[in-house]
């Protein structure tokens, strides 16, 4: 009896492990081709985050920063691009092995923050799926991001 309960428990310990070691795939620094910019993702807590740290076009034709013009809080239409977090309050699923949380929406019309699902497909890749409420009405198929290797 002592023997199963010490399997039972090394199998329970293996399985948190291996979960935990998933759910950090995401971790790491992420480029958009499509929006031409890295999001670097961390971990915060039993959270992951997302930050925009490179954008291609940062600068305006003035050389001045980009700006947040479309969120909806007039306060935050004054700071750069570069720097806000795109993604927010990410938790991982173990079972259904993908990631969810919300999506900041920054080139949209009205700079909203949506539900949104992430997941690694087989090739490496991060698909971030934004939508409103129920995953069926999604904003788009998804954005494919690739990892970047930083040294």
């Amino acid at each position: 009896m002592r023997h199963l309960f010490i399997t039972i428990l090394f199998l329970n310990f293996s399985t948190m492990l291996f979960s935990q070691s998933k759910a950090d795939d995401i971790v790491g620094v992420w480029y958009s081709p499509v929006k031409e910019g890295n999001v670097q993702i961390y971990k915060s807590g039993n959270h992951y985050y997302g930050r925009l740290t490179y954008l291609k076009h940062a600068l305006d034709h003035e050389g001045k920063p980009v700006l947040d013009v479309n969120n909806p809080d007039k306060e935050k239409r004054k700071r750069p691009l570069v720097g806000i977090l795109l993604l927010t309050d990410i938790t991982f699923n173990d079972k259904k092995n993908s990631w969810k949380g919300k999506l900041y929406d920054y080139d949209g019309q009205k700079g909203n923050t949506y539900d949104s699902y992430l997941n690694i497909t087989k090739s490496g890749h991060l698909n971030i799926k934004g939508f409103w409420g129920i995953s069926f009405f999604g904003l788009n198929r998804g954005l494919t991001l690739e990892k970047v290797d930083v040294e």
